[in-house]
């Protein structure tokens, strides 16, 4: 069995590591195994192909802005991918991101639904069913066709013109026709909403997201760990990731005023800060900010010596850097959005309702004052280990693969 994986990058942020996590398994594991991405960095590893350049990655993203269609440029890249895909003739395709300005659909969909290729395709967000965003807050115009966007000029930005409901039946029409699909979300709530969607006609099922947490998000000595990045022992210390605080999806300012809140009572560290945001920090005192950090065993150190890791995204499917804080250990706090509370279920962190500030600010303070019934740190990792384990993911698909390759074979 030959498995192909799409999805815009490679083990660089949380669906592409997912994507590494099940090619790597399925290599252990004697699969034949492909990735083909389209950004980022080009990985040294066996079976892993970047088929985009960066300049055709910036046009089509100038021209989905100019023009409001987001998927229908970028055909260099796209003629490369089928190429590739000619070359290695995959039994199995296992689409992922399918947006990011990289892929002309058309072109992908056209060869796919000629080849009737079995598609097992991973939703790490909504914008597959819907006219163009990747999530539609409390929205629901996708169940009607779109238009009329509340959010046109959220990502993927259109500066004009609104598409929205021309691309919802173009989609309709090019990813329900072709050979057998199955639909996986890493989430309980995005499932259902698949099911609602024009996939609905599929199988909609949920694999829970895997994390590597025996070799790189384990739990580390605090103690040790602060001592070693200079932090004091005694002082409380909030956790965050500010990868993406530019986009309003993300929830920075209620991060930030939690850190002014909490001033003169715990240090605030978010990582990933990008110097374009620094504006948001003008009279907070006890935020470091820190740049991205791509060594998982240092990212691990710094889940382990915070005593909370808050997430304040507005909307949320089931977010990798959530599970990677509670296998180091660390209790979440976060908002009651998407998929989030299945992940703080059963002492593993606190949901407060969305947007909410003060319930925010009152449930980080009782984490740190250790005032909730919430599991310790050795308990909490040993939960993450035995449910979110990429084998078990990996074996979890597997079996999906097997069963579509079977059924296709049964219809030829």
């Amino acid at each position: 069995m030959r498995i192909l994986q799409i999805n815009s990058h490679f083990n660089q942020g949380g669906a592409a590591r997912i994507v590494a996590y099940v090619h790597r398994q399925l290599l252990q594991d004697g699969v034949e195994s492909y990735v083909a991405y389209g950004r980022g960095e080009i990985a040294q590893e066996s079976g892993v192909y970047r088929f985009d350049h960066p300049w055709e990655i910036y046009a089509s993203a100038l021209l989905s802005r100019l023009t409001g269609l987001n998927g229908w440029f970028n055909r260099l890249g796209t003629r490369r991918l089928i190429r590739y895909m000619r070359e290695i003739q995959p039994d199995i395709v296992h689409l992922h991101a399918i947006h990011g300005y990289y892929l002309n659909w058309p072109m992908l969909f056209s060869y796919l639904n000629k080849q009737k290729i079995p598609i097992v395709w991973t939703f790490h967000d909504c914008h597959a069913f819907v006219g163009n965003c990747g999530y539609y807050y409390q929205c629901r115009r996708w169940q009607e066709g779109c238009g009329r966007c509340p959010d046109i000029h959220g990502y993927p930005k259109s500066q004009f013109f609104d598409f929205t409901r021309w691309m919802w039946k173009r989609k309709r029409e090019m990813f329900t026709v072709g050979g057998e699909k199955v639909i996986v979300t890493p989430s309980d709530w995005l499932t259902a909403e698949a099911q609602q969607s024009f996939f609905g006609k599929y199988t909609c099922l949920t694999i829970h997201n895997g994390i590597d947490s025996h070799t790189s998000f384990y739990p580390r000595d605090p103690k040790g760990c602060r001592q070693k990045y200079g932090y004091r022992e005694s002082e409380p210390m909030v956790l965050g990731i500010a990868v993406g605080y530019s986009d309003p999806r993300k929830g920075a300012k209620y991060m930030i005023e939690l850190a002014r809140e909490l001033e003169g009572e715990a240090k605030v560290i978010l990582i990933g800060w990008d110097a374009v945001n620094d504006k948001l920090l003008q009279g907070v005192r006890n935020v470091i900010p820190l740049p991205a950090m791509r060594d998982a065993d240092v990212l691990a150190e710094y889940y382990s010596m915070a005593d909370v890791f808050v997430m304040t995204s507005l909307a949320e499917n089931y977010a990798t850097v959530n599970l990677e804080a509670m296998a180091c250990g660390t209790p979440v706090v976060g908002f009651d959005c998407g998929g989030t509370p299945e992940q703080l279920t059963e002492g593993r962190g606190v949901c407060v309702p969305t947007g909410d500030q003060k319930r925010l600010n009152e449930a980080v303070r009782a984490v740190l004052r250790g005032e909730l019934p919430l599991l310790d740190g050795v308990r909490l990792a040993e939960r993450v280990r035995e449910e979110n384990s990429p084998k078990g993911m990996a074996e979890a698909y597997r079996n999906i693969y097997a069963q579509l390759s079977t059924e296709h074979t049964e219809h030829l």
